[in-house]
């Protein structure tokens, strides 16, 4: 009975699929997501690993390959499993308020101007990838259903991000010879992205169950309400006697 009991207790905590609500709580994990987004920004996650290189003369040969990786995209993907979309929208929203008025918290800098730059196109890439993502997630939260949703975001992203350079060069902001390489650059990180947003998606409910002890709504009680007029009976029983 007493393993029971814990065991009830404990259930309590453990998100089952339910809407992010509004409370403090809440807040609170917006702003650590918001936090988390801007270390990702300036994180350099520096590995090696096995690769195919291809020698002039030798065709292809094993090899190490040396990446230099930023995982924004794959934090993103996390927060919109952890807050959902709405307040995924709201940590957003706050990142690019703080990086346009505040405090240059993107990876080229801060500013209006930063509209300017391709890769302000990756960035509002997110706001589709929030909506596309968590739609999917809010069929089900199962293990195929979170891959499918990390493949989505992904691919809205560099999407977004690569209409948006053509953008730019159609507006001659930035020239076209320039299109070709951002897209051969950005599309060598894809796979990068696809790899650490799966994982990402993979331990977030593990995480979310933590952050949902303080997130979850307060439960409400089952006992009916007595109305008025029946305390007022029972007061004036009280009175008489």
């Amino acid at each position: 009975m007493i393993n029971k009991r814990y065991k009830d207790i404990f259930d309590q905590y453990i998100h089952k699929g339910e809407s992010t609500p509004l409370s403090i709580g809440t807040l609170v994990v917006c702003a650590f997501c918001f936090l988390l987004l801007i270390i990702s920004t300036f994180t350099q996650l520096t590995f090696s690993h096995p690769w195919f290189e291809y020698i002039k003369g030798m065709g292809f040969a094993p090899a190490f390959k040396n990446v230099v990786y930023t995982p924004q995209i794959p934090v993103i993907i996390f927060i919109i499993y952890v807050l959902g979309k709405k307040f995924s929208y709201l940590t957003f929203l706050i990142y690019l308020l703080v990086g346009f008025f505040i405090w240059p918290v993107f990876i080229y800098g801060g500013g209006i101007d930063y509209i300017k730059n391709y890769l302000f196109g990756y960035l509002l890439g997110f706001v589709f990838a929030i909506l596309f993502s968590g739609t999917v997630l809010k069929f089900g939260q199962t293990i195929k259903l979170r891959l499918l949703s990390a493949i989505i975001g992904v691919f809205t992203i560099h999407i977004v991000g690569f209409i948006y350079c053509i953008f730019l060069a159609i507006f001659r902001i930035i020239d076209f010879n320039l299109i070709l390489p951002i897209a051969k650059a950005m599309s060598s990180k894809f796979f990068y992205d696809l790899i650490f947003s799966s994982i990402a998606l993979l331990i977030a409910p593990y995480i979310k169950n933590i952050f949902w002890i303080c997130m979850k709504p307060k439960p409400t009680s089952n006992k009916p309400k007595k109305s008025k007029k029946f305390r007022h009976k029972k007061l004036n029983n009280q009175l008489s006697h």
